[in-house]
């Protein structure tokens, strides 16, 4: 019989295992796609396809699927989820042209849309309210962006050792099947309290809205620096008229008490604070995953380093994402998240601002170390804002609210790398007409683009820091006094219900 300490590792470590493989991949895409690319015979444009397909299709089905969790629950949306990405890694693995790859990796993508928001209902609904659900979350926090870090640096040295960037996605099957068994023997449906499902069903056209409005949406985004801007445009406004028709749709469907697959009362969710919390975490992941890809190309095309020297100098922000956010864990059940989340948000102003000014010619340890460390800052705000979304909501909503909570970092994400890498391409180009002497991908003038793209980013996590401040000035200590209010309105109805005769 396993303790009970033993058994919440073993759950923690099932559940935040599996979502990490999730962006584990992200990263190794990154940093991969040449040799893949090389060895599969891609064409130049086709390059980016497998890391704009794995957004696309994770980005605009994690609403779909998370309201699948409330209705069939998250224990079962996990497995499903989790068993679908395993499966499809070994599809990857066995890639033999570009079109396999892709739609390989687009189905990966809907394993991982369907187990991300699921992860979140079931740390909710498995631990209490307080420090040891505060410690999941800080877990499964510092798994997303070390995730993809971890990816960037075993992508790098795998893909040019003789295992081959098949053997990643070989590896990546295994880890997924084992948190997979691992999670069917410490996880049973009694273990999870709360265990409350959405009774209404799938709201099958809002599903087909939504995916449409994000898909175009997040492909129109990803391909801004390769389409004409009028194609952009209307991509651009298409999706924005079906997401603004979803809103609509949704309001008539919740005033007639239908099934509903983004209820908008769902933003006024008492203690909830959703729109402050997304706005927030929308602008936190424009900043901290653009500034991973800008520090990605200025190590490769400005130091000119090969993947796997560059890797190597994302380990600072592996380690103190790790440190900052079990550090974090502990702390959360301990003081108010709002010094947290500022100080969080603070370390990220100050490693845009470092990238800025950086010295190309200085050691590592002088400005990229910091910038690196630093880098990691928004890390906790990712499992302080899952929490307090999901402890606000009741089970039948929490893999919704986890997802839309997720949806607003991959939208961060993709708005914020074309605005910030359009600006950078602007300012190049200047930099250049101004220097015509230099070479148009020189490291002199590439980095002029870059320096601005490091003011944008301080620009975007500034704006997080100013919503924070605002928004969230009562926050509290998370995941804690909203469940027992909660929990104390929910024994008080039912106590006046029990007491009331019947007539």
């Amino acid at each position: 019989m396993l303790s009970s300490t033993v058994k919440d590792c073993l759950v923690v470590a099932a559940v935040s295992g599996a979502t990490i493989l999730n962006v584990f991949l992200s990263g190794v895409l990154t940093v991969a796609i040449p040799t893949i690319a090389q060895d599969l015979h891609f064409r130049q444009e086709d390059l980016q396809w497998p890391v704009t397909v794995f957004y696309l299709a994770y980005g605009c089905m994690l609403l779909l699927f998370g309201r699948i969790g409330d209705i069939f629950g998250g224990r079962l949306t996990f497995f499903v989820g989790t068993a679908w990405f395993s499966a499809w890694s070994v599809g990857a693995g066995f890639a033999p042209n570009p079109t396999a790859l892709i739609l390989f990796v687009a189905m990966m993508a809907l394993g991982a849309a369907a187990n991300t928001p699921a992860a979140i209902s079931i740390f909710v609904g498995y631990f209490p309210p307080g420090s040891r659900r505060n410690n999941a979350f800080g877990v499964m926090g510092a798994g997303q962006p070390v995730g993809y870090i971890l990816g960037l640096v075993l992508g790098g040295i795998i893909s040019q050792s003789s295992i081959t960037w098949r053997g990643i996605f070989f590896v990546q099957a295994g880890f997924g099947l084992l948190f997979l068994v691992l999670s069917g023997l410490v996880l049973r449906e009694n273990t999870l309290v709360n265990s409350q499902r959405y009774t209404k069903g799938l709201d099958w056209g809002g599903a087909l809205i939504s995916t449409a409005g994000l898909g175009l949406l997040t492909y129109s985004l990803s391909e801004i620096t390769t389409q004409s801007l009028g194609l952009t445009i209307g991509l651009i406004c298409a999706s924005l008229v079906l997401l603004v028709g979803f809103w609509f749709y949704e309001l008539w469907r919740e005033k007639r008490s239908l099934a509903a697959l983004m209820p908008p009362s769902i933003w006024r969710q008492p203690g909830a604070k959703m729109p402050a919390v997304i706005g927030m975490i929308f602008f936190a992941w424009w900043n901290f995953n653009t500034l991973l890809y800008i520090n990605t190309l200025y190590y490769q095309q400005v130091l000119l380093l090969t993947p796997m020297q560059t890797s190597i100098r994302f380990l600072p922000s592996v380690v103190s994402g790790i440190a900052t956010n079990l550090a974090g864990g502990w702390l959360m059940s301990r003081v108010t998240a709002l010094p947290l989340i500022l100080a969080a948000l603070a370390a990220n102003v100050v490693s845009a601002i470092l990238f800025a000014l950086i010295d190309v010619h200085e050691s590592f340890w002088k400005m990229s170390f910091w910038v690196m460390a630093l880098l990691a800052g928004a890390d906790l705000v990712y499992p302080i804002g899952t929490l307090q979304v999901a402890s606000a909501f009741n089970s039948d909503s929490q893999a919704l609210a986890g997802g839309i909570f997720t949806v607003a970092t991959r939208i961060g994400t993709s708005i914020g790398m074309a605005i910030t890498t359009s600006i950078a391409s602007a300012v190049s180009k200047k930099y250049h007409a101004a220097h015509p002497a230099l070479l148009p991908d020189s490291p002199e003038v590439l980095m002029a683009g870059f320096r601005a793209a490091g003011w944008t980013l301080c620009a975007a996590m500034v704006v997080s820091f100013v919503i924070a401040v605002v928004g969230l000035r009562d926050i509290g200590i998370v995941g804690l006094q909203r469940e027992e209010t909660r929990q104390g309105v929910q024994e008080e109805v039912g106590e006046k219900s029990t007491a009331s005769p019947v007539v």
